[in-house]
């Protein structure tokens, strides 16, 4: 009775913050006057305030809008340069183009892309498409900025020493960075259901850490866990340090105090304390962060069922250096908890999923940790990174190769019609009361 009312009492100071939180968010957003400027070309002064997206065809940057037309303005601009443009994270630019509010879109497999709603999120109100540049000032030194330095820095690393597609893809798994992916390639992991591996999330960071840990087995128990922590601070430096990359290393850890230190309940306290605070910092989140609401579902399938799962499959080998029977308990619990979200979000069912991470997932952490050594040995000399590059191209081509295969198969997917989120909400409720169940049987 005592902690149900502990409960209820959190539960009710955490509804009143998240109510004044989104006053304050729509008070802000009263007070943003770039959407006036809309309609007409015109010249956008202020600071580039996130890293700067880079694409074959463009760069996207993010502006905190300091004025418009010479007129003070509040917000935040999203404008396409182009590729040459050398604008970094802090610099003081001025570009000039035509301001348009965002628009959503039909994607290929008929779902609508609600793309102000993502922007919505990122606080940009206005994009401003083939924009060029006047004038940069570079900004002054910053930790983000010095960490998005060494970010490109090691990117220039491994693009020196990996050949195409390769490197996009070791950029995708390492870094969570697309902009080198064709559609064609998006395409082929999603219907291999293994587009997870090149996003930077939660369950990404849970596998990798698993790979640390077991190839850290040897060490006393204290040690390996404090060498695996380093060396995932240092995954999330490399990556930035931004917003994602701190939600996904939360999460990943989440999971491996679920996985490693048997302790489920924790684990759960955990992830519902970080979600809770994260949709605190920006309520948004909820709504149009798909990342957010795909890292929490991963996270929970992984504390909740995978442990009930792998105890149903005595059946399938579990080795001391490759336990196939948790990779695949891993990857049913997160195929499970995921789909009804997937089949929302994307609308396409894989029939693959499971058997192509049996045989992916294993070498993941190996690619991550050849592939980390590989940019880092690059960025002293290239031929220090000759020998764990050719090692990294070889299991990269191996995974490519696989995912091909894969997803041309017949029957390999099945496209599912678009439906209503409410439809996707309602299926979460059998899901939550089995994993619920399984949750509580463990714990006991």
């Amino acid at each position: 009775m005592r902690r149900a009312t502990n409960y209820a009492v959190w539960a009710l100071l955490l509804a009143t913050l998240f109510v004044f939180r989104i006053l304050l968010l729509q008070w802000q957003e009263s007070h943003e006057t770039v959407a006036d400027f809309v309609g007409r070309s015109a010249i956008v002064e202020g600071t580039v305030a996130a890293e700067p997206d880079r694409r074959e065809s463009a760069v996207r940057v993010t502006i905190d809008v300091a004025s418009i037309n010479a007129q003070g303005a509040q917000g935040r601009v999203l404008a396409s340069l182009p590729p040459e443009s050398g604008v970094r994270y802090g610099d003081k630019v001025a570009v000039r183009g035509l301001l348009e509010l965002p628009q959503s879109f039909t994607t290929e497999t008929g779902r609508v892309f609600d793309y102000p709603g993502y922007l919505r999120v990122r606080g940009v109100s206005a994009v401003m498409q083939h924009a060029t540049v006047r004038e940069v000032t570079p900004g002054g030194s910053s930790i983000r900025g010095s960490l998005y330095a060494l970010k490109a820095a090691f990117e220039r690393s491994l693009e020196n020493v990996l050949p195409e597609p390769q490197g996009s893809l070791l950029k995708g798994i390492l870094l969570g960075e697309r902009g080198g992916f064709s559609q064609e390639l998006i395409a082929m992991f999603v219907v291999a259901g293994l587009i997870h591996i090149v996003v930077f999330s939660g369950s990404n960071m849970a596998v990798v850490s698993e790979g640390i840990f077991r190839a850290l087995g040897f060490l006393p128990r204290k040690w390996m866990y404090a060498t695996g922590a380093v060396a995932i601070v240092l995954f999330a430096i490399l990556a930035g340090g931004g917003a994602a990359t701190v939600r996904a290393v939360v999460m990943g850890l989440i999971a491996i105090v679920a996985r490693y230190l048997r302790r489920p309940e924790a684990a759960l306290r955990a992830l519902v304390i970080a979600a809770a605070l994260m949709a605190l910092w920006n309520p948004l989140v909820l709504l149009y962060d798909r990342g957010f609401v795909l890292s929490v579902l991963a996270t929970f399938g992984l504390i909740a069922l995978a442990p009930a799962i792998e105890k149903r499959l005595a059946f399938i080998p579990a080795w001391e250096r490759y336990n196939l029977r948790s990779i695949v308990a891993t990857a049913l619990a997160v195929e499970i908890f995921l789909l009804p979200a997937l089949l929302y979000y994307s609308g396409v069912l894989s029939f693959i999923s499971v058997p192509m991470n049996a045989l992916v997932l294993p070498v993941v952490p190996l690619i991550m940790l050849l592939g980390f050594a590989t940019g880092l040995a690059g960025m002293l000399h290239p031929a220090l990174a000759l020998i764990p590059a050719l090692a990294t191209d070889l299991l990269l081509r191996v995974v490519l190769s696989l995912t091909e295969f894969s997803a041309g198969l017949p029957f390999a997917s099945a496209l599912v019609a678009p439906f209503p989120w409410f439809v996707a909400v309602a299926a979460y409720v059998p899901l939550a009361f089995i994993a619920w169940r399984a949750y509580r049987t463990e714990t006991r």
